[in-house]
């Protein structure tokens, strides 16, 4: 029963892991729509690209962190 408890638990985390690069992305987006609606609309474009970019750079070292605290 022990062994079963263990395993569902890091099934969890790595679930966590990763998603963690694709929830980076769509938050950063999310941003870049909330920071697009104080400029003009044609700048809207490329907030939602940056927002995912830098979503994204932020998931990759969120990932970087939390997979080797998970191999510790």
């Amino acid at each position: 029963m022990k062994g079963t408890l263990g395993m569902k638990k890091s099934t969890g985390t790595k679930d966590l892991i990763d998603s963690l690069i694709p929830l980076g992305m769509i938050f950063g987006c999310a941003i870049g729509v909330i920071f697009g609606m104080f400029f003009k609309p044609i700048f809207q474009v490329f907030t939602v690209s940056i927002g995912a970019g830098i979503g994204y750079l932020f998931g990759v070292i969120a990932y970087g962190i939390y997979s080797k605290k998970e191999k510790l």
